[in-house]
Parts: C-alpha cells; sequence; structure tokens
C-alpha cells in the first residue's frame, strides 16, 4: 500500500527556468519512496541534459522510468544523463522521469534532498542551462523526504558555528593565476597547444585516458581566457557552446562510443582578438564528466578524476624588453674602499640600494631596470643574493664572484628611463655600521633633446552636407603627422538626434584617412561631427563638419503599388490597410562585442539591431555564428517591411495562434511568401536553409517593389545543380544584385543553415540599405 506523506518543497517561479521535484508519495513502511523529476519554462522545450540527486545514506537503490542508458547511484549522489533524441520535446515544462527510492530502514527524521550543482538542461535553440551557472543559470529546486510517521522525535542539537578566519588580501595583478601543470591519469587530459603565427588562433585536443571500458557520452566545461572570441570544435557539438566565458561541449549517446581506453573526444580551435600578452590556462571544470560503456560515471572533482589543465603560452614566449637608455656602475654609488674576507660564503658586509624613478618612487626590477654582473644579466633573485653577500648560493656562485668587493666592482644597472637616481648603503654585517652614507647619488643624464618632429593635425569634411530621412553618408577626417597609438573617434552634438553611426569607425590608413558611416534619422535638422584626434603622446586635435538632414522630396504616387516619401507599401491579401517601411529607433544604439568575425555584416547587424528588428542574446552579445530558425527569419523579414501590425490567419498546422511568430508567419503567408512543406507544416522550429532565406526575401522584395537591377556578373556555382528548382531564380536574381553570396568564390551550399549574420546582411542590404 503507498500512501501520500505530504511535505515542504521548494517551487520554481513562474518566470524561472529550472528542474522541478514533486510532492514525495511514501509506502506505509517508509521503505518505498517515489517522486517526479521535471522541468518549467524552457520555452524552446529540452533536447538532453543530465541531473544530480544527493541521497540520504539509507536510500540503498534507485529506479527511474525510463530509466538512463548510462548514471545510476554512486557514492550518495544519484545521477541520470538523457541523451539528444531520448527526451527531445517541444514542451515548455514537463516530466523529465519518475524515481522510485528503495530505504534499508525508513526515516528517523525528515531529510532533504536536492537538485545539485552541475546539472544542466541543453534546449532545442542551442541553450545551455545549468544549475550554479552564473551566466545561465537554473533553477534548483529542495524537497524534503518525511520522516517515518512512528519513528521518537529526536533531540536537537547545539551547534556552533566557527569564526571565519581573515586572509590576506592577493596583490592585484594583470597576469592571471597559472596553477601547477595537472595531468590526470583517469578522465580528461589536454593535447599540447599549437598557437598560429600571427597569435590568433591556438588549436588544442580535448583527450580522455584511463577509461578501460570506453566512453559512451559525456561533457566538458572549459573557462575561457578574455581574449577568446570565438571557439570551433572539430568534430562541432549539437548543443553548447561559447557563453559568458565558459565552453561548453556535450557529446551525446551513441555521438562518440568507443570501446578505446584512451582518445581524442574534439579539437578545439580558439579565436583571439588580441594575441595572449601572459600565459594562460585551460582547465576541464568541475561539473564536466565522462558516461563509461560500464554505465560508471567519472566526474571531474570525485574520486581521482582530477581537473586537468593546460598552459597556453604568451605570443613569442616572452614580454618584449624595453629599450635601455643608459647605465650607471655600483662603484659610482659605493665610493668606500671594500675588503673582505667572506666566511663560509657570506660576506662581512651587505648593501641596501635606494633606486628610485623621477618622482619619487621606487624603481621595479625589470619594469625600470635590471642588473649585470661582468655583462651577464641577473635575475630578481641573483641581484638579492649579491646585494646581500651570500656567494654559496647556486645561482651566485656561477657568476664566479668570491667577496662584496667584486659585487662593487663588477656590478652595473641598465636603467629604462631617464632620471631615475641609484643610491646604495655599505653596511657592517656584525655591527650595523653604515660604511657610507645615502649622498652618493648617481643619476642618468637625459639624452640631449631632438629636433621637434611636427604637430599632428586633422581635417573633416563630409560625402554630403544634405541629406534626406534615413540615407547613408560618410564622414572623412584626415590626419597629418600621425604619431604612435594615434586614434580618432567621432562624436556629434546632438546625442544622435538627427543621425546615429554605424559600426565601428576605420582605423587611420596609409593616407592619413579614417571613415565613419552615419545614417540620417527621421528628424530635420542640423547635426555637427566631430572627430578628435589622440595619441600617446599627449597631442589631442578636433576638427567638425555640419550636416543637415531634410524630409525627402515627395510625389504623387501612382498605382504601381509604391508610395514616395514614406517608402514602399503593400496591400496584403485578405486584409487592408498600407504596410510600410519602419522608421529609425535612435532610443537604442547597440554594443555588442562579439563582431569581429563577421566585420563584413557589423553595418547590417548593427543597423537592424538600431531599428529594433534584430535583438542580440543580451546587451553586448549577438550570437552571429549561430543558425536561424524558419519563424525566427519570417518575423525579422515582415519586421523589415513593417508588416508585424498586419492582420492574417494562418492554416498551418504546427502553428498555433498562441506562438510568438504567429502574425509574422500568418501574413507572409497571406502574401504569397512562405507556403510552408506542402504537408500542412511550416516547421517554424526548423534552420532555415539558405536557398530558402534567399527565396523568402526574393518574394518579399517583389511584393515591395524592390529593385533587383544586377550589378555582379552572374556566376556559376559549381554545386548550382544542388539548388532546388523553386529556389534557383531567387538565389541567382539575389547574387547578381549584389545581396547573397556564396559560401566560397565557387560555391553556394543551398542546403547549409544560414548564420544570423548572414540573415541581417541579407535583410538589410535588401530592404534598409536600398532605401
Amino acid at each position: 500500500m503507498i500512501i501520500t506523506m505530504l511535505s515542504s518543497f521548494t517551487f520554481v517561479s513562474a518566470a524561472e527556468e529550472g528542474f522541478t521535484l514533486s510532492t514525495p508519495v511514501v509506502s506505509s513502511d517508509g521503505k518505498t519512496i517515489t517522486f517526479d523529476v521535471g522541468y518549467t519554462n524552457i520555452t524552446s522545450g529540452i533536447s538532453s541534459g543530465r541531473f544530480k540527486i544527493n541521497m540520504p545514506e539509507e536510500v540503498t537503490a534507485v529506479a527511474a522510468d525510463p530509466a538512463p542508458q548510462a548514471g545510476g547511484l554512486s557514492n550518495g549522489v544519484y545521477t541520470y544523463p538523457f541523451a539528444l533524441g531520448q527526451a527531445a520535446t517541444s514542451e515548455t515544462s514537463g516530466t523529465i522521469t519518475k524515481l522510485t527510492l528503495t530505504l534499508s530502514d525508513a526515516l528517523a527524521t525528515a531529510k532533504n534532498i536536492t537538485i545539485e550543482e552541475g546539472s544542466y538542461l541543453e534546449t532545442n535553440d542551442n541553450s545551455t542551462y545549468e544549475v550554479g551557472d552564473d551566466t545561465n543559470s537554473l533553477a534548483a529546486p529542495t524537497v524534503e523526504l518525511p520522516q517515518d510517521p512512528n519513528a521518537p522525535t529526536p533531540k536537537p542539537v547545539t551547534t556552533t558555528t566557527p569564526k571565519p578566519v581573515a586572509t590576506a588580501k592577493p596583490a592585484a595583478t594583470d597576469k592571471p593565476a597559472i596553477d601547477d601543470p595537472v595531468k590526470s591519469t583517469k578522465g580528461f587530459v589536454f593535447g599540447e597547444p599549437t598557437v598560429s603565427e600571427d597569435g590568433l588562433k591556438v588549436t588544442v585536443d580535448v583527450n580522455y585516458v584511463g577509461v578501460e571500458s570506453g566512453i559512451s557520452s559525456g561533457r566538458f566545461k572549459i573557462d575561457m581566457p578574455a581574449e577568446v572570441t570565438e571557439v570551433a570544435a572539430n568534430p562541432a557539438p549539437q548543443a553548447g557552446g561559447l557563453s559568458g566565458g565558459v565552453y561548453t561541449y556535450p557529446f551525446a549517446l551513441g555521438q562518440t562510443a568507443t570501446s578505446e581506453t584512451s582518445g581524442t573526444i574534439a579539437t578545439l580551435t580558439l579565436t583571439l582578438k588580441t594575441p595572449f600578452k601572459y600565459d594562460n590556462q585551460l582547465t576541464i571544470k568541475t561539473g564536466s564528466y565522462l558516461e563509461t560503456n560500464n554505465n560508471a560515471t567519472l566526474e571531474v572533482g570525485s574520486d581521482d578524476v582530477l581537473a586537468s589543465n593546460v598552459v597556453l603560452p604568451a605570443f613569442g614566449g616572452t614580454e618584449p624588453t624595453p629599450d635601455v637608455k643608459g647605465s650607471i656602475e655600483l662603484k659610482k654609488a659605493v665610493t668606500v674602499k671594500v675588503s673582505d674576507t667572506p666566511a663560509e660564503g657570506v660576506s662581512q658586509y651587505f648593501i641596501i640600494p635606494v633606486v628610485k624613478n623621477a618622482d619619487g618612487s621606487n624603481a621595479k626590477y625589470e619594469d625600470d631596470f635590471v642588473t649585470n654582473y661582468n655583462g651577464t644579466k641577473l635575475t630578481e633573485d641573483q641581484y638579492d643574493n649579491l646585494l646581500n653577500g651570500y656567494f654559496t648560493a647556486d645561482n651566485v656562485k656561477d657568476l664566479g664572484v668570491t667577496s662584496m668587493e667584486d659585487v662593487v666592482n663588477g656590478l652595473s644597472y641598465s636603467l629604462y628611463n631617464s632620471n631615475i637616481t641609484v643610491a646604495a648603503q655599505l653596511v657592517n654585517r656584525a655591527t650595523g655600521e653604515i660604511q657610507n652614507g645615502n649622498d652618493t647619488e648617481q643619476s642618468l643624464t637625459p639624452a640631449k633633446p631632438t629636433a621637434k618632429p611636427s604637430e599632428p593635425s586633422i581635417s573633416v569634411k563630409a560625402s554630403s552636407t544634405t541629406v534626406e530621412f534615413d540615407k547613408k553618408f560618410t564622414v572623412t577626417a584626415t590626419v597629418k603627422n600621425a604619431k604612435d597609438g594615434a586614434k580618432v573617434a567621432f562624436t556629434t552634438n546632438d546625442d544622435e538626434k538627427y543621425a546615429v553611426i554605424f559600426g565601428t569607425p576605420t582605423e587611420i590608413n596609409s593616407k592619413g584617412e579614417t571613415k565613419a558611416t552615419y545614417v540620417a534619422n527621421d528628424k530635420p535638422g542640423t547635426v555637427t561631427i566631430t572627430a578628435t584626434y589622440k595619441d600617446t603622446e599627449g597631442n589631442e586635435k578636433s576638427a567638425s563638419v555640419k550636416v543637415t538632414v531634410k524630409k525627402a522630396s515627395t510625389t504623387t504616387g501612382g498605382n504601381d503599388g509604391t508610395t514616395s516619401g514614406g517608402g514602399p507599401s503593400i496591400i496584403a491579401p485578405g486584409h487592408t490597410g498600407a504596410v510600410t517601411t519602419p522608421n529609425t529607433n535612435t532610443n537604442y544604439k547597440p554594443d555588442f562585442q562579439d563582431l569581429d568575425s563577421v566585420e563584413w555584416a557589423r553595418t547590417a547587424i548593427n543597423g537592424l539591431a538600431m531599428r529594433g528588428m534584430i535583438n542580440g542574446r543580451d546587451q553586448y552579445t549577438f550570437d552571429p555564428n549561430a543558425n536561424i530558425t524558419r519563424a525566427e527569419y519570417c518575423q525579422i523579414l515582415m519586421g523589415a517591411i513593417n508588416a508585424l501590425n498586419a492582420k492574417g490567419e494562418s492554416t498551418f498546422a504546427d502553428v498555433p495562434s498562441t506562438a510568438w511568430y504567429y502574425n509574422a508567419v500568418s501574413v507572409a503567408s497571406q502574401l504569397g511568401i512562405v507556403s510552408g512543406y506542402g504537408d500542412g507544416n511550416f516547421g517554424p522550429n526548423d534552420l532555415i536553409t539558405r536557398q530558402d532565406m534567399a527565396l523568402m526575401t526574393y518574394k518579399t522584395a517583389k511584393i515591395m517593389n524592390k529593385s533587383l537591377e544586377p550589378v555582379n556578373a552572374e556566376i556559376t556555382f559549381e554545386d548550382s545543380h544542388e539548388i532546388s528548382d523553386y529556389a534557383f531564380e531567387a538565389v541567382m536574381t539575389l547574387q547578381k544584385a549584389g545581396i547573397i553570396n556564396g559560401m566560397t568564390d565557387t560555391t553556394f551550399e543551398p542546403h547549409s543553415n544560414a548564420t544570423r549574420a548572414q540573415s541581417a546582411k541579407v535583410i538589410f542590404d535588401t530592404f534598409v540599405d536600398a532605401q
């Protein structure tokens, strides 16, 4: 007989993504407990994942329905991985499995169980939510397993909380901390990294070792250095990726199953925005695990599975050495005669050096100066040993030093800055008496000034001083006599009321020019655009240009379906009302930080984002190389022609009226832009192919009377025979119009999935840039 015991448990709020635990059901003898593990508030549904639950010591067995293909109860923790295709569902909330706990004895006291850190869900839109992850945090509920109702009430236990122990605050440094090398003998290990010639690509293998039965699935997570902007994996994962500085790579059952004891899981290629200035490291994080072919779980941080790491070397191996401005000999600061006979390698004297910068601050070894002994550069440890009169240490006796007299006569300072002073006090070790005072300072005489170079100057002009609404124009700044580290920044006097900048201005070229592209807003007025030059020598120069923004000239519209001055319009079948192109939204300026790999699409992405037609993953992340679904592309496309306020009615079986994309798909269907798969379904969550992206864009452009006049010669793609007949005209028309390109110079790849960057570029070039 099973009876229900009501108990307290933690719910997940209505707006929070997370796992759920149902109220436990306990048998009459208290030795069997049953409850459901589920998930909630995952909009796109889930494709795979894993949960871990701590179990009371009384639990001897855990059965699951459905049963997992791996995992199980081990060391008091129950692990349940569910693989791609096993539990994939488009439902927002649901049950993953039902657990039945078998206990050796009924619980004498109520005990909590919790979804533990390292549990995660992979969603159908390729997002990863993880318990304990600060970036995509997943709620971890707790549920109480009730005690045996016949058990006596335990006496309370008095505990004391220990006082915290104060710890020293670590010194600030811009060098990343590097852990001691760790190479596990069981679990994950790294291969030897290789660095490209320009320092912007680092390739490293993620391997596994010491798994006798071979592996069936698993996942690894790696913190990435701040310089890493993109991570590519071979083979590519079906989910996961780089998010919030952490790279996640799940590999599913059947994807990499092998009976080999050791092998390579994936080869990672890191793309860096700048080469590494210092050594960095990659570490396999806690929460990474391997499922073996004998149903064991090897998790980093548990048992003997170590968090292996690998050092990524600084580009070039070492930092560049500063230029030596001059040198000072120690004997010019220690002016008394030194005569000593070291006993057991320790001199009767030691030296206290005083090395100061011009501002009075203490000069730093390696940063401001180094020392040499008879022409040999010293490490800081060798320098300290010499000054302290310790001549028995291995790093000193190799120099041939026998006395403090040798040190005074052979030591010199190489100075990296002008106006550095060097003083020294020679001290008797036994008496503490100073043999010479601190009044014999020596300073590096600055070099004679060279002829003063020409001062930098800047001028600025606009491609047009009168611009109509929504038109682009270019502002060019010309710099003469630019110095090292020179930069030019563009600003407006109106907080972008009349014009807004697109993308990132170009760097100063060999002609001394740098350019910025602007678009005029829909408000008439005059904007002053200022270009400001700055360099590392403290020079600052500015110049300005004025541009007048005015309404477009209007003419009487004909009956060809267009209107002048307000943009093209359409009358969608089945409803009334004009649909026009949107106005610029100047309240938002994009600040995406991950567009370096798609520089060709930067203007398009920022342009659509500024107009509210497309969103990023967050304020700083656009995720340009991620794929896009058919529904998402349809939504952006209808937004580009301002058709989202029009009303339509969908007949697609898989487009429910409650879906966020319902109106966009409905209007596109009634306009004849989309027709679905022919079986009554549209496939909103399917990734859109490049040829379908071209077809939808082409049909929309024709309806909007957009000019698609050829500007390029037709390319005969090697894979043109792979372009479906229904999309062939669309692909070739957009190619000749300069709107869409091939993936290479000779291939189009019609069945490859379009990316977010490609989609933004095609829509912007067709419906915004052409205005």
